[in-house]
């Protein structure tokens, strides 16, 4: 099913050709590809779909493309990143990652990012609208209910993982650093030892504006098949500069979406809160 038309115009040495390629959900035109930004580009927000829940309301699924290759941009919820109506704040990030060097249109970008949940009675002709300016330019993802955007659930009964997020202490100096761990507990699917590879929690600057260092970046899963209960897994993170930050752990059970398939990912995001005083 195409869900996404990423066209760019891609130069190798002295050629110059034409690629079109199929990814996610909302159509985005990316003309920039002659040349690879490393900074002083914007930010593409991008609508991913939507699936109704069994009491009726709706989740509705938002991605983005960074278009720089190594600056890391932060736009503040507020004027210049916010989503309508119900907003501006309804958690987004403001923390946007670069792009990514190798793989597909849909590999390079930030996909199922975030999720805004929706009363029953959002109604055809609605639509929720994320902006997002950077660098002095402005991008729209437009969510609506459109059976062009429906998403499929995670296959075969599997469940995302249940996940709870502490923090050794909510406040600390700025070069100090703080113990994150959660407790998860997954049902063990998918099978296989393949996806018990891929599984495990990705630890994200999800707002902030300084450098958080996270060791590890990643943590896995325990070997093994087996369904997994209560499992405790951490992070230390270290902060550069005072400010109030948003940490965030992305728990896959190892579940992947095949390249623009519309499917929502066994994924369960938590969040802490963390205040950075100056030194």
């Amino acid at each position: 099913m195409l869900r996404v038309r990423l066209h760019a115009t891609v130069c190798v040495l002295a050629a110059l050709g034409a690629l079109a390629a199929p990814a996610g959900a909302q159509e985005i035109d990316i003309l920039d590809t002659q040349i690879q930004y490393n900074r002083g580009q914007n930010v593409a927000p991008l609508y991913e779909g939507w699936i109704r829940n069994p009491d009726g309301t709706v989740d509705m699924w938002f991605g983005y493309l960074n278009k720089n290759y190594e600056e890391v941009l932060h736009v503040p919820v507020g004027p210049d990143n916010n989503i309508e109506p119900g907003g501006p704040d309804q958690g987004q990030p403001s923390v946007f990652t670069p792009r990514r060097r190798r793989g597909g249109a849909a590999s390079r970008r930030e996909g199922y990012v975030f999720r805004v949940r929706l009363p029953a009675d959002f109604g055809e002709d609605d639509e929720l609208i994320w902006t997002v300016t950077a660098h002095g330019k402005t991008d729209r993802a437009v969510g609506t209910l459109l059976d062009l955007y429906v998403l499929e659930a995670p296959p075969d009964g599997n469940q995302p993982p249940a996940v709870s997020l502490s923090a050794g202490r909510t406040t600390v100096a700025a070069g100090d650093a703080v113990t994150l761990t959660i407790n998860v507990s997954d049902d063990g699917l998918p099978d296989g030892d393949r996806a018990r590879e891929r599984a495990g929690a990705r630890w994200q600057r999800y707002r902030g504006p300084g450098t958080v260092t996270f060791d590890p970046p990643r943590s896995p899963f325990p070997e093994g098949t087996e369904p997994v209960a209560g499992v405790e897994l951490a992070t230390s993170a270290t902060f550069n500069e005072p400010g109030t930050y948003v940490l965030r752990a992305a728990v896959n059970d190892g579940d992947v979406n095949p390249a623009g398939w519309p499917r929502v990912p066994s994924t369960t995001f938590a969040s802490v809160t963390i205040q950075v005083r100056p030194d």
